[in-house]
């Protein structure tokens, strides 16, 4: 089946259920409506019944005691009467036996309804039979001065109800008839309108499945296949955006794989090279030299390998972090505390303004975050001050500000990837190997926090820490 037949197909069908669906719903409602109507009708004549019943035997009667008598004489005239008012078939009881019934027929064996079985309990009750032919039954007391207690039951035909109801499913069954036609006629209209710009969404998609990655869907439609051409075109931006990414990252894997051959090769180069000055030399000085050195840059390659190793392991997914209840101002202060020496010998003080701060986090990582960030200001920055601000509302927030010389816009993009550093030279005299910032970054992220950075030349540098 084409999917313009399954469109018109759908819409008759569609159609059809809702008329279904709304007529049963109007049809139920109407009769519920009507039912209920007739509820309130009879419950009004019940009480004027029940009031004029009582009246009349009091008057006609010369003694409270001559009351039975004159209901079982009057009753059949006190139905006909209300049968007039009430414009429906009217039976008296007293208990089980009809006394009086408007339409003459007084059968002493009548089965007694449920509903005029109720008022023997002083109740009013209703029912309504079943069938194409329904009644609706209503029963209700009456008491006659408190001493006497008779019941009256009506017997209306719901026939107008019925018809009405009727009616209406007709109606309901002709309107889906016509409705059905015309929903034909116009589906075949729309659907041709429809079918159009599917084939040349189905046209792009086939020259895109084919490499084109240039073609796009131009198809101008407000409807939803104008929102699959959204789609489509979004798609083929998305999956041209990311080939560009893959191209990016594979860029950044190579200078990752030039930078870390760099930094390796140095201390590399510096050990064999006293390596073989130990093989040729007797000189004792010039073997504790190169000894020196030999231990000096092992242990520079060392901890270049695990800052390596430790932002490898902060990448992984799986690793949890060990977190509880940290006083954030006293760690700060002890982070202030063991850097102090290193800030002294760089000309460095540090301008603290903390205020009281408990936070569930991993505090050895959080301190090592700390460290990354201060030592990267004392040794980079040249700055007099480094001011470290806590603040708590809702939200933790660290700040740590350097007034030196700052990172211009084009490496600040930058600055969190490993091994990149602002001096491309490389010929700094401060030993670095551009890890640190990396490692800060993965741990904000370990904690599902915020980092921004915020530098410019010769202005100094702010980081803030938002968790």
């Amino acid at each position: 089946m084409k999917l313009k037949q399954k469109i018109i197909l759908l819409n008759v069908c569609t159609l059809l259920i809702m008329l279904v669906v709304l007529g049963i719903i109007v049809s139920n409602i109407t009769d519920n409506y009507n039912l209920y109507t007739r509820l309130q009708y009879l419950q009004g004549q019940s009480e004027y019944a029940a009031t004029y019943i009582e009246q009349y035997m009091m008057n006609k009667s010369r003694s409270f005691f001559d009351v039975p008598a004159l209901m079982e004489s009057n009753a059949g005239y006190l139905a006909e009467f209300l049968e007039r008012t009430a414009d429906c078939r009217v039976q008296i009881y007293y208990g089980s036996s009809l006394l009086g019934d408007s339409e003459d027929i007084i059968d002493e064996k009548t089965v007694i309804r449920p509903e005029v079985a109720q008022t023997f309990n002083d109740n009013s009750a209703y029912f309504i039979s079943p069938g194409p032919n329904r009644t609706f039954y209503y029963a209700a007391p009456v008491e006659i001065g408190n001493k006497y207690k008779y019941s009256v039951a009506f017997i209306y035909s719901l026939a107008e109800a019925d018809k009405m109801k009727k009616n209406t499913i007709q109606m309901f069954v002709i309107t889906g008839l016509i409705a059905s036609v015309i929903v034909l006629l116009v589906g075949t209209a729309i659907s041709n309108m429809i079918i159009y710009p599917i084939k040349a969404l189905n046209k792009a998609t086939k020259q895109f499945a084919k490499g084109d990655l240039t073609s796009r869907a131009e198809v101008s439609t407000n409807d939803e296949v104008g929102e699959l051409s959204l789609t489509f075109n979004s798609m083929a931006d998305n999956i041209h955006e990311m080939i560009t990414k893959l191209n990016y990252e594979k860029e950044k894997q190579k200078n990752f794989f030039d930078n870390f051959t760099h930094e390796i090769r140095t201390p590399l180069t510096t050990i064999l090279g006293y390596t073989d000055l130990l093989w040729k030399t007797n000189d004792e000085e010039v073997k504790d030299r190169s000894l020196f050195h030999i231990d000096s840059e092992g242990k520079r390659m060392l901890k270049m390998v695990e800052s390596l190793l430790e932002l490898s392991k902060l990448k992984k997914f799986d690793m949890e972090l060990n977190k509880h209840e940290t006083d954030i101002r006293h760690l700060l202060e002890e982070v202030c505390d063991s850097m102090h020496y290193k800030a002294k010998r760089y000309n460095v003080s540090f301008r603290l303004n903390l205020e009281p701060a408990i936070y569930n986090l991993d505090p050895d990582m959080f301190k090592q975050l700390v460290i990354n960030i201060i030592d990267n200001s004392i040794k980079y920055s040249k700055s007099e001050f480094i001011d470290i601000t806590l603040t708590k509302s809702d939200k933790l927030k660290l700040v740590i500000e350097d007034y030196g010389c700052g990172i211009d816009s084009k490496n600040l993009e930058n600055v969190f990837e490993p091994y990149y550093k602002v001096d491309k030279s490389r010929n700094s005299k401060i030993a670095g190997w551009g890890l640190g910032l990396s490692i800060v970054k993965e741990i904000v992220s370990k904690h599902q926090g915020e980092i921004n950075l915020i530098s410019a030349p010769n202005k100094g540098t702010k980081i803030e820490i938002i968790l």
